[in-house]
């Protein structure tokens, strides 16, 4: 467990990067936050950083696609997930494995 304890912590200091560590604890419990919205939260943050970045939107394409078709579709797929996680239809979840705990 300490390996997931150590991710979801950094995962809280890239969201929340001006906040003491007693603050994001007292908002997780007050807001009954889980691991998972934090993993869901850094996902869709990384996704909007890529898309302003990279200028995919202005193309309509994926930057990381040489072939044209696969690029539009990736765009269209990574614009659709982003959606979702920010719409809550996709949500993530942590579980601990046996021999971590």
């Amino acid at each position: 467990m300490k390996k997931l304890e150590k991710l979801i912590k950094e995962m809280r200091k890239q969201l929340f990067p001006y906040h003491h560590e007693h603050d994001i604890e007292r908002d997780e419990q007050r807001w009954m936050i889980k691991s998972g919205d934090y993993l869901e939260s850094w996902i869709a943050e990384q996704l909007r950083i890529c898309k302003k970045k990279n200028r995919c939107a202005k193309r309509g394409k994926c930057v990381f696609y040489d072939y044209g078709d696969l690029a539009k579709r990736n765009y269209e797929i990574c614009h659709q997930v982003l959606l979702r996680l920010e719409n809550g239809d996709i949500v993530c979840s942590i579980e601990a494995a046996e021999d971590e705990e």
